[in-house]
């Protein structure tokens, strides 16, 4: 017992020990909403129903805090809601981007750009007589936010960013001339390593 405990404090004390001035791998778990575009819903409205809530990861490394690169995968469940339609829906993210930072102390704001995919999966009420869908296209997001590190290794991490399809959507899905697109606001924590 006590060895797992010591194995706990020393695991913690890793978190807040100093970091290496080069390259910083960092990974951020993270929670928001969706709104504006087609989520259909403000960014209020989007807090307030937590059956929307969007959740995921980015995993990435930046060179001296000012260039680097992270992987975002993100996915929210009933992004159209549940129980009038649709009898289910997500969509999921999945972006390589770019990211620019500043390294000013303990603030660290950053801007970011990068393509990947989104994929929407439409599962409608068997009473509406309609095909489940599911749809993935090519995509890209456009975004920034800031970490606030609380210790050498650990911040709180906000990000938005906009994501919207390179091509017009799915026709079950979409109108004829539209691409997909929407916004994410979240927040998370970020680990350096």
């Amino acid at each position: 017992m006590k060895s797992i405990r010591m194995a706990l404090l020393g695991s913690v004390l890793l978190l807040f020990a100093p970091a290496v001035a080069s390259a910083q791998g960092y990974v951020t778990v993270f929670v928001g909403g969706n709104f504006g575009g087609d989520s259909g819903v403000t960014l209020d409205q989007s807090i307030s129903d937590t059956s929307k809530l969007d959740f995921g990861a980015r995993l990435g490394a930046m060179s001296a805090g000012i260039f680097g690169g992270e992987v975002d995968l993100g996915y929210t469940r009933n992004f159209y809601g549940q129980g009038t339609i649709f009898d289910s829906s997500n969509v999921l993210t999945v972006m390589g981007n770019v990211v620019v930072g500043i390294p000013a102390g303990p603030v660290r704001p950053y801007a970011l750009a990068g393509i990947g995919l989104i994929r929407r999966t439409v599962n409608y009420l068997p009473a509406e007589g309609l095909t489940n869908v599911t749809d993935s296209r090519a995509a890209y997001d456009i975004g920034g936010g800031v970490n606030f590190f609380v210790g050498p290794r650990v911040a709180i991490n906000g990000d938005l960013r906009y994501f919207r399809n390179f091509s017009t959507g799915n026709v079950l899905l979409d109108l004829s001339d539209a691409k997909f697109n929407y916004a994410r606001g979240s927040v998370g924590v970020t680990f350096r390593f």
